[in-house]
């Protein structure tokens, strides 16, 4: 504040220049403030959206990765196989026997049905390749099959044995829904490598260097005397198992003829399908 005092004793006060207040740049910044908040909390919420949706993508796209149980894995154990899935004993038998009427094929035996399902002929139809091997699969079919009008497990079987079947004959047999249905295959407690061992070491102790289809079913249906129960039932599942069959005998020699040697025998006992 400036004071004049003149002679005439007037007072004259004039205003004070006081500086001007902080405020207005305070409320300056606290809109600054308020603009970068803002800002920044729109720049969060676009980047929330879109990560939002990315992981919408994600969840609603496709599982590519096969399930627990899925075809590879049931591949891998060795199965029953899938190429004879959706075959029941008389379309099998219906398939098989419209094939031996064209090919003029009288009968046929666990060794030919390998060669149809393993290793067929040019132009064979896909359809007659799985009833042979569901034949394999199911042997107690097979033998209900090949035994329904004569007695005596030989192995083979008439195309007018394949006819029956495939005109109902298993469905009005006595036991038919006991045995003779798709899904019926025998088991074994030790599996693959326990038949296995069961058949190398009887193989060992009668020098037999190998087995065929044919002989695994002698072995299981109509065994020599002395032949011990779990020989046969272990022969009777390495039937059942065709495409396991088929991994030990060509696990060394390419080329499905259906005979597995004594080694491949003792391969398979010693967890060579598991390494296969």
């Amino acid at each position: 504040m400036n004071v004049n005092v003149s002679t005439d004793s007037q007072v004259n006060v004039a205003p004070v220049d006081t500086p001007k207040s902080d405020s207005t740049k305070g409320n300056t910044g606290a809109a600054d403030y308020e603009s970068l908040y803002t800002a920044a909390m729109t720049s969060l919420e676009k980047m929330l959206q879109l990560v939002l949706g990315k992981l919408g993508q994600i969840d609603s796209a496709p599982d590519t990765n096969p399930p627990a149980g899925s075809a590879d894995t049931t591949q891998k154990s060795g199965s029953t196989q899938s190429a004879a899935a959706g075959m029941t004993a008389q379309s099998a038998s219906g398939a098989l026997a419209a094939y031996m009427h064209e090919h003029q094929v009288n009968t046929l035996d666990p060794d030919q049905l390998y060669q149809l399902a393993f290793h067929p002929a040019a132009g064979t139809p896909p359809e007659v390749s799985q009833a042979a091997k569901f034949m394999l699969a199911n042997p107690e079919t097979f033998n209900k099959i090949e035994t329904h009008d004569v007695a005596g497990s030989d192995g083979i079987a008439g195309v007018n044995d394949f006819d029956w079947a495939a005109q109902g004959g298993l469905s009005t047999s006595a036991d038919a829904h006991a045995e003779a249905s798709a899904g019926q295959q025998p088991a074994f407690a030790g599996g693959d490598m326990g038949a296995a061992g069961a058949l190398a070491a009887f193989m060992h102790e009668h020098s037999i260097g190998v087995v065929t289809p044919n002989r695994l079913y002698q072995i299981a249906f109509n065994p020599a005397a002395g032949t011990p129960p779990a020989v046969s039932l272990a022969a009777k599942f390495m039937l059942s198992r065709p495409s396991t069959f088929n991994k030990e005998e060509t696990h060394d020699v390419a080329g499905s003829d259906g005979i597995a040697g004594v080694n491949d025998l003792d391969w398979a006992a010693e967890g060579g399908l598991g390494r296969h």
